[in-house]
């Protein structure tokens, strides 16, 4: 793994949720993935992602901007942390949210992501 690579995975991460494209969204991962999400959340395995994703459309969740502002990347634990600004509608509500993501990755690939929530802007 090098910073490139880490960098452009997790940017399609995030572009997939920006885009509400489920295909962007599982591409970068690991099909054993396990992601966790700031307010607790876990899903493990693209089978799981997948249904995450499936809810988040019932409940016409849209992603508003989902900003990276920065980024680190330590290569040889494989590992990258990104600090993000985080905007969304879920439910009928708006949410914002400043944050940062502990991201593993394995094979070329995101095998673990978790999301921690700094401060509830709003």
């Amino acid at each position: 793994m090098n910073v490139e690579l880490a960098k452009q995975l997790i940017q399609k991460y995030v572009d997939g949720w920006k885009e509400n494209d489920i295909e962007k969204i599982i591409a970068p991962l690991s099909d054993e993935c396990v992601i966790i999400e700031s307010h607790g959340p876990t899903y493990q395995g693209i089978k799981q992602v997948k249904k995450w994703f499936e809810y988040w459309v019932q409940e016409k969740g849209r992603v508003i901007r989902w900003e990276i502002t920065s980024f680190y990347f330590l290569g040889e634990e494989n590992t990258a942390f990104f600090e993000w600004d985080f905007t969304c509608n879920a439910a009928g509500k708006g949410h914002e949210l400043l944050g940062i993501s502990l991201v593993k990755f394995s094979g070329g690939k995101i095998s673990f992501l978790h999301e921690y929530r700094m401060t509830k802007k709003s």
